[in-house]
């Protein structure tokens, strides 16, 4: 199997200018670059830059994958506009961490699969994430708990460890975390469990946000809209940080004392708790189904004649179909004896029928 890697760096606050990609196309001639994005594909050799600076330099997020099990996305914030405290108890050696490059900060997040991807192809997974970095900004750390929950499942990590904050609205998630989930595998019964101890999240009305921003002296209120006519880049988010400030609100993280070896009991019990009732819900309906076919009984095995009639594949497959499920009401009914009676006049009928035999074998139905 050869080797497989994809790059793919998007801007967000502003476009890239001329200057800046004519700089990003040296990098490889085989980029697909636009103002906005770069994709860097390669099945044999390596990207000629270092990711994590590309990004500082020139890009707002990245999403890296490569076939033999690495999956890596990265963000890029305004220092200014990042409190690396709230974010430092969700970081994991060598999975998640923070760091700062100049003007700006990087949050890296990175899992490394042992048994790899084996076929992969990238393509379009950033933009269906990338919704994820404007939450950060507005200290929505759902992200941060969620890529937390996957490293402790891929390392070695001290059990008695307790868990960092468990931000609200772990139990109503977005469309862009629902992606990550997805993207990065992060087990469904950990997220269920972490979300029991997550508060609602709770949203601040239009009344409450004009109530603080009436408080603001006159002469602010000219800078700040004199930096939105300026095209401040980030200005909402800088704004919505300082005015939030001033809105009292009971939403907030949840500090827990679960540790991971109790998160990871709990998921176990999750798991077999839902998939006992999944087979519930299962044999429930198998049974509902096989009280309306218990009424085309007659009708089915009238079928079944009339299949057998002519030596065909198709006619065979479904005669077989009917009679996997005749055995079943049989089974429901108690009335095996009579059914395996019927299939044994089948075989004795149609013993010459080899293609019909076999299938009849192969759904499990043997002649006794």
């Amino acid at each position: 199997m050869s080797e497989y890697q994809y790059y793919e760096f998007q801007t967000i606050d502003r476009p890239l200018n001329d200057r800046e990609r004519e700089a990003i196309s040296q990098l490889s001639s085989r980029v697909e670059l636009t103002a906005s994005k770069a994709i860097f594909t390669y099945s044999y050799g390596d990207f000629r830059g270092e990711p994590q600076s590309i990004l500082a330099e020139y890009f707002d997020a990245m999403y890296y994958v490569a076939n033999w099990g690495t999956q890596q996305l990265m963000f890029r914030f305004p220092t200014s506009l990042i409190n690396i405290k709230q974010i430092e108890p969700y970081c994991i050696e060598d999975s998640i961490s923070i760091l700062k490059r100049g003007s700006y900060v990087i949050l890296d997040i990175c899992f490394n699969i042992e048994d790899g991807f084996g076929w992969i192809e990238g393509g379009g997974e950033l933009s269906e994430v990338i919704d994820l970095r404007n939450d950060i900004l507005q200290q929505d750390y759902r992200l941060l708990y969620l890529a937390w929950l996957k490293a402790i499942t891929l390392q070695d990590i001290n059990e008695q460890k307790i868990e960092p904050p468990v931000p609200p609205g772990l139990n109503k998630l977005s469309r862009s975390l629902n992606a990550f989930v997805e993207l990065f595998g992060v087990n469904e019964y950990l997220i269920k469990v972490g979300a029991k101890a997550s508060s609602k999240q709770i949203s601040i009305s239009d009344e409450t946000w004009l109530k603080a921003i009436a408080k603001l002296p006159r002469e602010e209120c000219d800078l700040i809209l004199l930096e939105l006519v300026k095209g401040k880049i980030n200005l909402a988010i800088e704004f919505q940080q300082k005015i939030s400030k001033q809105i009292t609100s009971s939403q907030s993280e949840i500090k827990s004392a679960r540790s991971i070896l109790q998160l990871f009991k709990s998921a176990e019990q999750e798991e077999k708790e839902t998939k006992q009732k999944q087979k519930q819900e299962a044999e429930a309906k198998k049974i509902e189904e096989l009280k309306r076919f218990a009424t085309q009984e007659a009708r089915a095995w009238s079928e079944i004649e009339r299949l057998l009639v002519v030596a065909q594949a198709k006619p065979y497959e479904e005669a077989v179909k009917l009679l996997v499920k005749l055995k079943d009401l049989a089974v429901y009914q108690k009335k095996q004896a009579e059914f395996q009676r019927r299939l044994n006049h089948i075989y004795d009928k149609y013993t010459r029928r080899v293609g019909l035999i076999r299938r009849l074998k192969n759904a499990g139905l043997h002649r006794q």
